[in-house]
């Protein structure tokens, strides 16, 4: 008994880590991201997958305003189209170390007052196909 529930288990664990792997190709794009024509650097994006089987894939923005997306800790993005949601912290309230080490650390207020937080709201949409190396910029 105790070899079939081993057997089994080994089996499962090789049929769910088959599921998350090899799956769509990812395609590495760049973007950017400013506000009033400086860079959102912190701001954080997500790519909310018109296809219910995609997966999200986020970034942050650098200092320079550009970011790169990762898709389940894979570089890059599955090609398709996206509702495009962008949070931005405001780094001067940033949480104390205290905070942090407590497990009550919050984010710094959205400096976009929520405009293009939810998927509900946003209004940013972006188009990514295998050919895609660089997307629009999101200029805000």
């Amino acid at each position: 008994m105790m070899r079939l529930i081993v057997a089994t288990l080994a089996v499962s664990s090789v049929v769910v880590c088959g599921c998350n792997g090899g799956g769509e190709a990812l395609v590495q794009v760049t973007g950017s991201v400013t506000v009033g024509g400086k860079p959102a650097e912190g701001a954080s994006i997500l790519f909310h997958p018109e296809d219910p089987g995609a997966v999200t894939a986020s970034g942050v923005v650098n200092a320079d305003g550009t970011f790169n997306l990762v898709s389940s800790m894979k570089e890059g993005v599955a090609a398709g189209r996206y509702k495009v949601t962008i949070t931005w912290p405001d780094p001067t309230q940033q949480p104390t170390k205290e905070q942090i080490m407590m497990g009550t650390a919050e984010p710094g207020p959205d400096l976009l007052k929520g405009k293009y937080a939810t998927r509900d709201k946003t209004t940013l949409i972006a188009e990514v196909t295998s050919s895609t190396s660089t997307l629009p910029p999101f200029e805000l």
